[in-house]
C-alpha cells in the first residue's frame, strides 16, 4: 500500500509523518531512518543494521529511472493558494 499525503515542515526542520505510516512500519520516537535523496525527492527508509534489501533496491532504482513525463502522474496541488 502506498500512502499520499501533504506534509508540511516545521521551523525548525520537523515533519510528522502520518499515523497510518509511523503503524505500519513500527515507527516510534527516536527510531532512525536512513535518507536516501534522489534525482527527484527524498526517500526515508527505517534504519536498521541490516543492508538495503533487494526489493527496497529494485524499487528505488525504478524511481530514479522515472523521467519527467512519468513524475507527471504525481502532480503538486497547492490547496492553499
Amino acid at each position: 500500500m502506498h500512502v499520499s499525503a501533504t506534509l508540511t515542515m516545521e521551523q525548525d526542520g520537523k515533519i510528522t509523518l502520518p499515523d497510518t505510516v509511523r503503524d505500519r512500519y513500527r515507527l516510534q520516537p527516536g527510531v532512525p531512518l536512513r535518507m536516501i535523496e534522489t534525482h527527484h525527492g527524498i526517500l526515508l527508509v527505517p534504519l536498521t543494521d541490516a543492508p538495503m534489501s533487494r526489493a527496497l533496491a529494485e524499487e528505488l532504482q525504478e524511481w530514479q529511472a522515472l523521467g519527467a513525463e512519468s513524475l507527471a502522474m504525481f502532480p503538486y496541488e497547492d490547496h492553499e493558494a
